[in-house]
């Protein structure tokens, strides 16, 4: 069997985002004749939370590697990101493994963005082979960067100074959407004809069937309220959308067209230096039917609080490219949706594939606000009375299940280890 060497500074027990890309990836990989082997940094290092019921949705028997990282200043912070914290520890023992085990490939998926130039350095020094998956863009204008001088002002500047030494000898590119690294493409023209493949985060439907310790719904406590949920970060380009959504909300309140029972719960949205969801309700003055958590809960306390709410908020983003690897927790949850997107939204066509498009509004950036306006109070007063159903169809969505993703993935290393 082929050997894949996935070097990702997080992984399980981790609740960091791109653990859950490459868990479940790395579930379906021997069924395509790839054997993975995850090189990570010990848990104790982490800054985010652990949640050990994450250990239970991981296929036995996968082979992990773990070196150690400095330590986050807690007081005196340089720097924070683990993939810098531990990037030599992690450089040294790919080199080291690769010698050992016979590696074929390395994958790195980004963020952490450095991961990549360690891929790079590997592979000057060994010749193996790597590709890299965009599960974010590396290159793009950071919230906050149009300070100069500021913390995102560098970021954006570091990173469209670094990405062209990592991709330097990359041989192919991976993604949740082509759309996060085409850009990539057309900055490098000599990497016109390297080969691609844009795959979703997808879904393993058997992670529903798995229930977290001690399970604590957002609304415990709580009585004769009905709640919607809204789980993941709150994006820059999702701004307008919140603002007009918490501007409708607000006016079927005073016209007594919003059932007082109804609480908005968000969580996981994190914190920026943009409005939150919170500011953004007092301004509407409904801060007392939103409830934000701005903390992230675990992938397994998330699905199991997407299936027990009356109703989903799907909210995208002003951008054409922007997909939610969150439209898979959201469709199986299933609940009623209600989804803001744009039109050219890769999470569009899986709505649509799902019958799960029957409350999705399709943003054009053309339209007045007016017209957007009047659309989205047509389509959240259909939502909140169900007035026109509520059918999903999953069974058209196998096309972006894990293991669907996992064999692309393995199809694109073959045609490369098979060309050496």
């Amino acid at each position: 069997m082929k050997k894949l060497l996935i070097i990702y500074p997080n992984w399980v027990p981790s609740n960091a985002v791109g653990v859950q890309r490459v868990r479940l990836i790395v579930n379906y990989l021997n069924d395509f004749g790839w054997q993975p082997i995850i090189l990570t940094v010990k848990s104790k290092y982490y800054e985010e939370e652990i949640s050990l019921d994450l250990l239970k949705i991981v296929s036995p028997g996968i082979q992990v590697e773990y070196v150690d990282a400095k330590k986050a200043g807690k007081y005196i912070r340089l720097y924070g990101d683990i993939a810098l914290r531990a990037f030599w520890n992690l450089k040294r023992k790919a080199v080291e493994i690769i010698k050992k085990e016979k590696i074929d490939f390395i994958w790195v998926p980004i963020p952490p963005f450095y991961t990549a130039l360690i891929a790079r350095l590997v592979n000057r020094s060994t010749g193996t082979p790597y590709g890299i998956d965009y599960i974010d863009p590396w290159v793009h204008n950071f919230p906050g960067s149009n300070k100069i001088l500021s913390r995102h002002w560098f970021s954006t500047k570091l990173a469209k100074l670094l990405e062209p030494i990592a991709i330097k000898n990359v041989s192919f590119f991976t993604g949740v959407s082509e759309a996060y690294f085409l850009p990539v493409l057309k900055r490098n023209p000599r990497l016109k004809n390297i080969s691609y493949c844009g795959m979703p985060y997808g879904f393993d439907p058997g992670d529903y069937k798995v229930k977290p310790e001690n399970l604590k719904l957002l609304w415990n406590g709580e009585t004769n309220i009905l709640p919607y949920l809204y789980a993941g970060a709150f994006l820059p380009k999702s701004h307008y959308f919140i603002d007009e959504l918490f501007r409708t909300i607000a006016l079927m309140r005073k016209q007594d067209k919003l059932d007082k029972r109804i609480r908005f719960y968000f969580v996981g949205t994190g914190s920026s230096v943009l409005n939150s969801i919170s500011d953004y309700a007092i301004k509407h003055d409904i801060i007392n039917i939103v409830i934000e958590k701005k903390e992230r809960i675990s992938y397994l306390e998330i699905l199991n609080n997407l299936s027990n709410a009356y109703g989903i908020l799907a909210i995208g983003s002003t951008e054409p490219h922007y997909t939610a690897s969150k439209i898979f927790q959201v469709i199986l949850s299933k609940r009623p949706v209600f989804a803001i997107f744009h039109k050219l939204s890769t999470a569009i066509k899986i709505l649509e594939n799902a019958n799960a498009d029957t409350y999705l509004i399709r943003y054009n950036e053309f339209q007045s606000t007016t017209s957007f306006e009047e659309i989205i109070l047509q389509n959240l007063e259909s939502f909140m009375k169900l007035k026109r159903g509520w059918n999903p169809d999953l069974k058209n969505i196998e096309q972006y299940s894990a293991k669907h993703s996992a064999r692309a993935l393995a199809g694109l290393l073959d045609s490369k280890v098979s060309s050496k």
